[in-house]
Parts: C-alpha cells; sequence; structure tokens
C-alpha cells in the first residue's frame, strides 16, 4: 500500500515536471531505487529532485521513503514540511496520511526514548555497579597487604625474639660449659690430692699423722666428688641448653647435693 502511494504521488510529479527533464530523470531514479527497497537512496534522489524542481509532492516522498528507511526524524521532518505548505501545493488525502504518518513516528520515537533513557538508566546502574565492585576489590586487596605486611611484622619480632632466646640460651650453654671444665677440672685435681692423702695415711708412722691424712683425705675426696657432679650437671646442663634448631623450649632444674655422712652427693636434672 505504501508503495502504491508513493508511485502514485511520483506519476503525478513526473507529468506535472515534464517541463522539468533533471526533476523528472531523477524521479525515475527514485521511483526505480524505491521498487528494489532501496529506500533511503530513494530519499537522497528525490531531495535532489526537490532542489532542481521545489514541487510540494517531492517533500512528501522524500518524507515516505525516509520512513520506509526507518529514518523517522528525517521522516518526520519532511512530512511536516508537506503539511506546512500553502493548501493549493498539496491534496487533502496526503496531508491527512502525513499527519496519521505523524501521529504515528512521535508515538515511535517516544517510546525509542523511552527504551534510550531505560538502556542509559541501566548503563549507569552496571557503571556504578562496576565501580562499586571495583572499590570493593581495591579495599578487599588493601585490606590483604595490611595483613600480609602485619603478619610480616609479627613473624620478624617472632624470630627475633627466637633468635634472642638462642643467644640468651647459647650464653647460658657456653656458662655452663665452663663451670662443667672447671667442675672436672677441680674434681680431678682433688681427686689427684684425695689419693695422694690416703698414701701418706697407709705410710703414716705415728696416730696424729693417720689422723691428719685422714681427715685431709676425706676433704679432698668430698670436694672431688662434688666437683665431679656439679662438672656433670653442668656438663648435662650444657647438652640441654644449647639450641639445636626447632626443638621445643625445655624448663632445665639442675639439683645437687652431698649424701648425709659421706663424701658423695646426688644429681637430678629435670627438663
Amino acid at each position: 500500500m505504501r508503495r502504491l502511494v508513493l508511485l502514485a504521488a511520483l506519476s503525478v510529479v513526473s507529468t506535472a515536471m515534464a517541463a522539468n527533464p533533471k526533476a523528472s530523470a531523477l524521479a525515475k531514479d527514485a521511483d526505480r531505487l524505491y521498487k528494489d527497497n532501496r529506500y533511503k537512496e530513494a530519499a537522497e534522489t528525490l531531495r535532489e529532485a526537490y532542489e532542481a524542481d521545489p514541487t510540494g509532492l517531492y517533500l512528501y516522498n522524500i518524507a515516505r521513503a525516509y520512513d520506509q528507511a526507518a529514518e523517522l526524524e528525517l521522516s518526520q521532518e519532511y512530512y511536516r514540511k508537506y503539511v506546512a505548505l500553502p493548501s493549493e501545493e498539496t491534496q487533502p488525502d496526503l496531508v491527512k496520511k502525513a499527519n496519521l504518518a505523524m501521529d504515528r513516528i512521535r508515538t515511535l520515537l517516544a517510546r525509542g526514548s523511552a527504551d534510550r533513557q531505560v538502556r542509559d538508566a541501566e548503563k549507569q546502574r552496571l557503571e556504578s555497579d562496576a565501580k562499586k565492585a571495583e572499590a570493593r576489590a581495591d579495599a578487599e586487596a588493601a585490606e590483604a597487604r595490611k595483613q600480609r605486611q602485619e603478619f610480616a611484622e609479627k613473624e620478624r619480632v617472632r624470630k627475633e625474639a627466637e633468635n634472642k632466646q638462642v643467644n640468651v640460651r647459647k650464653l647460658a650453654a657456653y656458662g655452663t660449659g665452663g663451670a662443667a671444665i672447671v667442675g672436672l677440672g677441680l674434681a680431678i685435681g682433688f681427686g689427684v690430692g684425695s689419693n695422694g692423702n690416703r698414701e701418706a695415711f697407709r705410710t703414716a708412722d705415728t696416730l696424729t699423722l693417720k689422723q691428719q691424712y685422714e681427715g685431709a683425705t676425706r676433704t679432698t675426696a668430698a670436694v672431688a666428688d662434688v666437683s665431679l657432679l656439679v662438672g656433670l650437671a653442668a656438663a648435662v646442663a650444657t647438652v640441654i641448653l644449647y639450641p639445636k634448631g626447632d626443638e621445643p623450649e625445655k624448663a632445665v632444674n639442675v639439683v645437687f647435693a652431698p649424701v648425709a655422712g659421706g663424701g658423695m652427693a646426688s644429681l637430678g636434672v629435670t627438663f
């Protein structure tokens, strides 16, 4: 139906414009393009014909061709130009059709505008959500960095404390090691002295000398025993105190005491 209206209008124009060969030729080209469904090209060709011969029917046909090409704003523009012409330059049925077409186009444009607004609003919402998600991701990344830094700081403090404790244990181990050497040296020295006193006791020919060497023997033997136990206890403590990698912490208690009534002593080590 739309094609028939356009062709009828073109026929009228061609007849009326026989005196203008250029406009007539362009109108025929537009008719051919329109039949081939090349509506936009037909509209552009009709615009050239209108420029060559500004006749009202060209405006109507330009509007119809743009309408078919879905160029609604251009179509509405040319419909308005057509209905705004003086009545002697228009046809009543075409004016009515132009007004109906403009009503339809206004509805379509309003709907399209509403759709664009919805799309724009959705786009803005998506962009806003994306920005919020990005901000959350940045905040989470910053929190993760903060936690890593805090963990690294705690690890540094822990390792420093461990190193300090290891150093303290090493110093304590060196001290007890020295004490062990001294204790064992004293034990050997007093042990040798005790043996000498015992030999002198056996060779003494008087009671006084025997009593003197007996007391000296007991004293040196007791000191040798105590020194030996102190040296052994210090040696054990050295072995326990000296750090050995990632071993668990130990509580070390070394206890030694002389045995009542003799020169021996008891040794106890707990950890």
